[in-house]
């Protein structure tokens, strides 16, 4: 990474292991802001006050007398109720998003008997939503708002705050300090340009270290990397219902794509410097433990030998190095997989940028639901 761009995460790491807050914070992340958050809404109201104004929820509410502010109730992060508002949700992910699965499932069956609450999902990160907002399946909506708005809101009560608690208002001060800090950082590493690589620097990776972020970061860039492949595809998310997403796996991060049941399932993976094109089996003869039921899957996925090639891939990339498992001429197509429904091909992709990896999502998830659009129709002419 650029010079001065080292310098500055220096800077930012050295200003986080610094802070007593932030060791504070450290243990339960997540639960530390909404505990810390909740405490200051519940014992001084102006916060809250303050905060549903800049996030415009609207009058309505318990008929209640008194602030109410619960934490973990139904599972939800933070319910705010305050006299003559609506009630406020706040889901709390700090570094990461949340499956929309989550949200839709909270909206459902988490919120009865909250009078048409407004619904937020409070995080670093801006999980690409059009219009920053998710509509459910029931048609509730869910409202992004980052940390950097929660402390352009809260700020202006600081000194009202510390005419009522001066103790209480300096550790309000600085702990939204600690917040103003992890805002850069996210911004600093977390959203890399598209010419930037996907992985995150070993330089990086290792000042990042001693915060205990490193691991985090590279989620965070995985993330970015996955909202912006979900921008380009939300027509065919939309239709049919594809899933894109980020995992992590022993510190590494994963950007994977497959298609929607029923039948069998097509995708691919970005793990571990290798670009990886995915058969699942679904449920059948395929699906299980032991080496007769993967090789129906390896039969399985022959069957769509096509989805296999890698041209389009070296078009993107230039040259890759050797597929693996490697084409053994005259012999049936091999494959690599897990127990108990997945197998894949791969070619090595190491050092992928953010722009690559949006062009290798984008070109693949559309070949994997051709593939997919193409078992089905097997499957149809199979059972007539």
């Amino acid at each position: 990474m650029p010079g001065g761009s080292f310098a500055r995460l220096s800077e930012l790491v050295e200003s986080l292991t610094g802070d007593l807050v932030f060791a504070m914070s450290r243990g339960s992340k997540e639960l530390f802001h909404s505990d810390t958050l909740a405490w200051y809404m519940g014992h001084h109201p102006v916060l809250g006050e303050a905060l549903l104004d800049s996030w415009r929820v609207p009058e309505g509410g318990h008929g209640l007398g008194q602030v109410r502010v619960r934490r973990e109730w139904r599972n939800l992060d933070l319910v705010v109720e305050y006299p003559g508002r609506r009630p406020l949700v706040i889901e709390n992910k700090v570094f990461s998003i949340p499956d929309t699965d989550q949200l839709d499932s909270y909206a459902e069956g988490k919120v009865h008997g909250l009078d048409h609450p407004v619904l937020v999902l409070l995080s670093l990160l801006d999980p690409g939503w059009p219009g920053r907002s998710w509509t459910t399946p029931n048609g509730a909506a869910w409202r992004y708002h980052g940390y950097d708005e929660l402390c352009a809101a809260l700020r202006p009560c600081l000194p009202e705050l510390r005419k009522a608690d001066r103790f209480g208002a300096d550790v309000f001060e600085r702990w939204l300090g600690l917040i103003d800090t992890l805002v850069r950082l996210s911004t600093a590493v977390g959203m890399p340009a598209g010419a930037e690589p996907l992985l995150l620097p070993a330089e990086a990776a290792a000042l990042l270290r001693p915060a205990r972020l490193d691991a985090t970061v590279q989620k965070m860039r995985c993330l970015h990397a996955t909202n912006r492949i979900r921008g380009e595809l939300a027509g065919e998310i939309e239709q049919h219902g594809i899933i894109v997403r980020t995992a992590m796996s022993r510190g590494q991060g994963i950007v994977e794509m497959f298609t929607a049941c029923p039948g069998p399932g097509f995708g691919w993976q970005i793990q571990e410097g290798q670009f990886r094109l995915v058969y699942l089996t679904g449920a059948g003869r395929g699906y299980g433990k032991g080496e007769e039921r993967r090789a129906v899957r390896e039969d399985e996925a022959r069957a769509f030998g096509d989805y296999f090639r890698f041209d389009q891939v070296r078009e993107l990339l230039g040259a890759t190095g050797p597929e693996r498992p490697v084409v053994v001429p005259d012999q049936p197509l091999s494959f690599n997989g897990f127990a108990p429904d997945f197998v894949y091909r791969s070619v090595p992709a190491p050092d992928l940028t953010i722009d690559q990896v949006v062009g290798l999502g984008v070109t693949f998830a559309r070949e994997a639901l051709k593939a997919h659009a193409n078992a089905l129709g097997e499957v149809l002419r199979t059972d007539g």
